[in-house]
């Protein structure tokens, strides 16, 4: 599924993270997916949630900054192998990818957030391995 992630530009401090997400939160906002990193200064947290449009909006209105990308939200089996058969795959099709986060939560199947030019092949490819 083809969804709109936002990577959200965060001060570097305590509390940072806990105001966004108390922003979006309030504005009944779920957060369906998210990947957190940061640097010296710098805090980038990547989210997915369930409505975008309206997210734009309250994060503009918060004075958050923040950019918006396209990215696969792939279901894949959770057994061992299945990224590097995936990944392989990929690269023989010369599907290049620019980055990827997920989680089994202990669960049976993967959730996996791929970011790359072409994702539309990403997600037949990945079809193609049930």
């Amino acid at each position: 599924m083809i969804s709109t992630q936002f990577t959200i530009y965060l001060e570097n401090r305590p509390g940072a993270l806990a105001r966004t997400a108390r922003v979006l939160g309030d504005a009944q906002i779920n957060i369906e997916g998210l990947s957190a990193a940061t640097t010296a200064d710098v805090g980038l947290l990547q989210v997915i949630v369930n409505k975008a449009r309206k997210a734009a909006t309250v994060l503009r209105r918060h004075g958050v900054a923040f950019t918006m990308q396209r990215v696969s939200v792939l279901s894949l089996p959770n057994r061992p192998g299945t990224l590097a058969r995936l990944t392989e795959r990929l690269a023989r099709k010369g599907i290049n990818i620019h980055y990827l986060y997920g989680t089994a939560g202990g669960r049976t199947d993967f959730a996996l957030v791929v970011s790359a030019r072409e994702l539309r092949r990403v997600e037949r490819i990945a079809e193609e391995m049930d």
